[in-house]
């Protein structure tokens, strides 16, 4: 039986029993859920999300990203002549890795000789190009294999030597500075700079703020030097992924929230929400917050090396996929206005200044959606990957369809 004089002892060790077991609950939880990550990603490291590999500490990062993504370790700094951040390449001969998708698309994508997305051995062997691309990840081979992307099927179509510089991250600042380094030494008769849609006016800006010193390089891996952090796959997990949340609720206060999911009939494209960047440049421009005259410098250089160099200069447009599809249906139906409104200006801005510059205009939106209205969509006949939302072999089928013929009078048959 239980005297008066032993409750209030008893009542006091409840309380503090009361008061330490959540914490050390916690505290227990958060250690086995560490422990357990910790055991499953030693065992199975592909497990670890891409997007966690983000925040990761940069050794254990490289490491992890090896056979998955490009690391460092492949690739070399480009040097440019115009102020901007040096251009990283993928090394000669280095793979690049593509996440499953459909309609065609490969696993992995090897450089040629110099480190760009063509058929082995086709840079050395030829003293001359008849034609040069420029451009983004829309023009490299993105999940295709070189000798399908619109470059080299142009060159098939055209019966002429074509070759591909684009790289994937970059904008017309750098196309211009691999254009020069590697394009113009081979005296093309002809250069296509190819603008994506979605995202080059967003790399303009950026280089403008770099060049001007308001953008500096990314500086997330500063302080990730514990014990930790150097050698725990579940503490860069759990403290990544806090940093991720951190900064993707910072970017949706600065920018707006963005979901980028839309679908073409029955077919779900980008459920990953690659490129929700394009829909914040596209609300920015927009508003004008960002100026479609951000194009027009690189562009008079384009022309000026064209006067300087001899070739014909060509001014390639190419759609985002929910637009050469339209009307693509959106889970918010906000972002495929904007996006429809961003895309008439911006390339209504192109024409009228290829126009001045007397740049040869191709915009490749009408002729896309005409093709993509040909026929329902699905899945064996897409223009565009569903996931990664980049050009598929048909994809770029027509497009060098199309350029072949806009280009016709340059390159006549039989000469």
């Amino acid at each position: 039986m239980q005297t008066e004089e032993s409750r209030p002892a008893h009542s006091a060790t409840t309380t503090t029993r009361r008061k330490v077991h959540p914490l050390l609950g916690l505290s227990i939880s958060l250690g086995i859920l560490a422990l357990g990550l910790e055991v499953v990603f030693r065992v199975a490291p592909w497990a670890i999300p891409a997007k966690s590999l983000i925040h990761f500490e940069p050794a254990l990062r490289s490491r992890l990203a090896q056979g998955r993504f490009p690391t460092r370790a492949d690739t070399v700094l480009l040097d440019r002549d115009d102020g901007g951040q040096a251009i990283r390449l993928l090394k000669p001969f280095a793979v690049k890795p593509y996440a499953a998708d459909t309609a065609g698309s490969v696993r992995a994508v090897a450089t040629d000789e110099i480190g760009f997305g063509n058929p082995p051995g086709r840079y050395d062997s030829h003293a001359v190009f008849d034609l040069v691309a420029i451009g983004d990840s829309f023009t490299w081979p993105c999940a295709v294999a070189p000798a399908d992307a619109w470059s080299i099927r142009l060159g098939e179509e055209l019966v002429r030597t074509t070759y591909n510089l684009g790289l994937g991250g970059t904008g017309p600042y750098e196309y211009l500075q691999l254009l020069k380094r590697f394009g113009l030494p081979k005296s093309p008769r002809a250069v296509i700079l190819s603008v994506y849609e979605g995202n080059d006016l967003l790399n303009l800006a950026d280089h403008v703020a770099y060049r001007s010193g308001t953008k500096h390089d990314d500086a997330s891996d500063a302080g990730k030097t514990s014990f930790l952090w150097r050698r725990s796959y579940g503490w860069n997990f759990l403290a990544g992924s806090v940093l991720y949340l951190r900064d993707n609720a910072r970017k949706n206060r600065l920018k707006g929230r963005v979901d980028y999911r839309f679908a073409v009939g029955a077919v779900p494209f980008n459920s990953g929400q690659a490129g929700r960047d394009e829909i914040v440049v596209a609300r920015q421009a927009v508003a004008g917050e960002v100026a479609y005259a951000l194009f027009d410098e690189p562009l008079r250089e384009f022309k000026r090396l064209a006067g300087e160099r001899g070739f014909v200069p060509v001014l390639a447009y190419m759609p985002a996929a929910a637009t050469a599809y339209a009307p693509a249906t959106f889970r918010d139906p906000a972002v495929g206005e904007v996006l429809a409104r961003f895309s008439a200006a911006q390339r209504g801005h192109l024409r009228e200044l290829a126009r001045a510059l007397e740049l040869r205009f191709v915009d490749l939106t009408p002729l896309l959606q005409a093709v993509a209205a040909q026929q329902p969509a699905a899945e064996d006949n897409l223009l565009y990957f569903p996931g990664n939302i980049h050009l598929t072999p048909r994809g770029h089928a027509e497009v060098a369809r199309v350029l072949a013929a806009a280009l016709a009078d340059v390159f006549p048959a039989g000469t």
